[in-house]
């Protein structure tokens, strides 16, 4: 007997060191990538390759790739490995111009799975590939104008009032607030309304239905950390675990809104000029027109695809237009806030701006108001410099790339990582970038850069489709605040800030506690 229990030990041992050595050897087979290709690279770990601390929830992941970024100062790109994928990082402006905009039509894809079977709003306008990317992109650009923001305008500023009196007693106190989810609760309120045509009522209560959805998708947790990274590169698994970045009760929850309100503006012939509106214009008229055909056609993707316009693509749309409404919006002003309170000179000038610009307009926080200060547009181009929502971009090659002034090949499926964070805290393009300071964007600082070294939104033909609307709501929710009430640090503000490394955007892992109070 003990000889048959040796033996079935000996077995199970030899068993876990073989599939342990298999696996070894499957995550570092190719770690000599980029040593074969003449391309420096920073030294990679067994399994996880260089994104070890942001994998084990360590260090939030554009840190990470910040800490690569100045260690190869100099370099025009660097080698890396994510897990086992051989991944390039670019340094250099100019390589990163080419790769987002020049040769566009070899890098269209972010490399994110999509499976429009079995996640249904995963299918939405950031993740989707090339050619239905292309075709959609066309049809849902309209609702984005400046024109259709003016007209949506009112919407927001109805929300801005109501946030204005949400904050009248705890400011008459002098209370400490939390104020990215004050601000979380604020954005909510309005892609609800400009999205949705719902009232969601998030100052009122913060646990409705679809803020609590918002902040289950954003939850800074290990497990969604893992799930993501499992979506991403090891897309097999995910798709036998069924795995989803939102979670199937939020997939749930919002495939059934869409369509409740799809089908109630229909039946009642409801017409809106908002989000949801154009959505229903879409489905109702289905694939392509000519128009849209021939817009295609030239683009470098040869994106020619008809668009059916089902009840769950539709709702991937919106799906994906309330969370990146909400979340990149509130977590700008609340780092907008977080440094306003910090450097109270600048406060002191931004709210000058304000009450200065109101007196011309009559007192009237008007669309045209907003136009009228363009300190705080300074002031909002700085916090998106210190505290970009993405500090990373992504691409895929999609066919072969030869790098500029190199004989070096980037081949087909090779992940790109673009150092949002990085640049924008590089010394050398932003001296002193700890330090808060609007003039970084007049006119003449602005111009001297290069274009390519702030990209908060993305650039080229893959920029945020939604930026108007987030500048917009975030400089009226920052004019409005600033006309009643003073923000100054508390107990519990952190300084400085301490990222959180489970996040999917930049965010604090301490929250940004600020006390409020009336102005003086």
């Amino acid at each position: 007997m003990a000889l048959l229990f040796e033996s079935l030990l000996l077995d199970i041992s030899v068993g876990v060191a073989s599939l342990l050595t298999l696996l070894y050897v499957y995550f570092t087979w190719n770690f000599d990538y980029w040593k074969k290709r003449g391309v420096t690279f920073e030294k990679p770990t067994p399994f996880f390759g260089n994104i070890k601390d942001a994998v084990l929830g360590k260090v939030y992941e554009s840190i990470l790739y910040k800490r690569i970024y100045d260690s190869f100062e100099g370099q025009r790109f660097v080698g890396l490995f994510q897990f086992r994928e051989p991944t390039l990082l670019l340094r250099d402006p100019d390589l990163i111009k080419d790769v987002m905009v020049k040769n566009f039509s070899s890098f269209h894809d972010r490399g994110i799975p999509v499976d429009e079977e079995n996640q249904p709003l995963s299918a939405h306008l950031f993740n989707l590939p090339g050619p239905r990317w292309r075709a959609l992109r066309v049809k849902l650009t309209p609702t984005f104008t400046s024109g259709k923001m003016k007209m949506m305008y009112h919407l927001m500023a109805e929300c801005s009032e109501q946030l204005r009196g949400y904050l009248q007693e705890p400011a008459s106190k002098g209370e400490e607030l939390e104020m990215r989810e004050v601000m979380a609760q604020f954005t909510t309120d309005i892609i609800g309304t400009c999205a949705f045509g719902l009232e969601m009522n998030s100052m009122k209560d913060s646990d409705s239905e679809f803020r609590r959805m918002g902040r289950k998708v954003f939850e800074a947790t290990f497990t969604n950390l893992i799930r993501r990274l499992t979506i991403i590169f090891l897309q097999p698994l995910a798709k036998l675990l069924n795995l989803s970045l939102a979670g199937k009760e939020v997939d749930d929850f919002f495939l059934n809104a869409v369509k409740e309100t799809v089908q109630y503006r229909i039946k009642h012939n409801i017409k809106r000029d908002d989000f949801m509106h154009l959505l229903i214009q879409l489905k109702q008229r289905g694939k392509l027109n000519d128009e849209d055909e021939t817009k295609i056609s030239h683009d470098p993707t040869n994106a020619k695809d008809d668009i059916n316009m089902t009840d769950n693509l539709l709702a991937a749309q919106a799906f994906v237009f309330f969370l990146a409404g909400f979340e990149t919006s509130s977590t700008l002003m609340s780092f907008a806030l977080y440094e306003l309170a910090l450097n109270p000179d600048i406060q002191a000038r931004a709210r000058e701006e304000v009450e200065t610009v109101l007196q011309q307009h009559g007192g009237k926080l008007t669309y045209e108001t907003l136009q009228d200060m363009p300190y705080l547009d300074k002031v909002i181009s700085e916090s998106l410099r210190k505290y970009p929502a993405l500090g990373t971009l992504f691409r895929v090659c999609t066919k072969p790339y030869v790098i500029p002034e190199t004989n070096i090949t980037v081949e087909e499926g090779t992940r790109i990582v673009i150092p949002v964070f990085a640049l924008h805290h590089d010394p050398k393009l932003y001296p002193d970038p700890q330090r808060f300071d609007p003039e970084r964007f007049d006119v003449e600082n602005t111009a001297r850069r290069h274009r390519f070294t702030y990209l908060p939104f993305g650039e080229g033909p893959r920029i945020c489709i939604g930026m108007r609307f987030g500048l917009l709501q975030a400089k009226l929710g920052m004019a409005t605040l600033l006309r009643d009430f003073q923000f100054s640090p508390s107990k519990r503000t952190v300084i400085p800030i301490r990222y959180e490394p489970s996040s999917i955007v930049t965010a604090s892992k301490d929250g940004i506690h600020l006390k409020i109070s009336r102005r003086k």
